[in-house]
């Protein structure tokens, strides 16, 4: 099975092109799902309680998941924390998850894919790539606030730089059919890419 790294900056929509590879028959992880069920478990939680404090909690002890991010993105160090307590188990997951697939392609969407440097993770890797201005308005429609949809993009790579790293480039700024179009050329691609390995 080909693995493959998928990422592009905040608002690049990453989601929508996973979804045309599911479409396509590939096996499909978004890291985000993992992370979301990792912070509904107790020693998760509790691990992030020591590091940020029981004010991101409510008295039932559920995390308040926007104020821990309105923390995280305007505190590196706290940033840290938090990512060194989820990450090692996001790749824990994925890697257990990938060892049961049955696919001849898999495509896993990691948002700081090259940040965090587990581009190793993958035999390939492709770039959802949107011009900055276009991601901002998109958050915006999705309701985030401009201030915090720029903190988010900041403390990732630029665009650019992700676009440069990659094995493939997908631009999604037309319409979703020429996004389509590329997905279902570079998907053509893996799949043979896989099937010579």
């Amino acid at each position: 099975m080909l693995r493959v790294g998928l990422t592009g900056i905040f608002g690049s929509g990453k989601s929508f092109v996973l979804g045309l590879f599911a479409r396509h028959g590939a096996f499909c992880l978004d890291a985000d799902r993992i992370v979301a069920e990792l912070l509904s478990e107790r020693d998760v939680l509790e691990r992030i309680k020591r590091v940020a404090g029981c004010e991101v909690f409510e008295g039932n002890g559920k995390l308040i998941k926007k104020r821990l991010a309105d923390r995280i993105f305007s505190d590196s160090a706290l940033r840290k924390c938090v990512e060194d307590i989820i990450h090692p188990l996001v790749t824990d997951r994925i890697n257990k998850e990938l060892s049961s697939a049955n696919a001849p392609v898999a495509i896993v969407e990691m948002p700081l894919l090259f940040e965090k440097g587990l581009e190793g993770m993958f035999q390939k890797t492709i770039t959802v790539s949107t011009d900055e201005e276009v991601a901002l308005e998109r958050l915006e429609e999705a309701g985030f606030t401009r201030e915090d949809a720029l903190k988010r993009l900041g403390v990732q790579m630029p665009n650019t730089e992700k676009a440069r790293r990659a094995d493939y480039v997908i631009k999604n700024e037309g319409t979703k059919e020429e996004t389509g179009r590329q997905a279902e050329r570079v998907y053509q691609e893996l799949l043979a890419l896989s099937r010579r390995n």
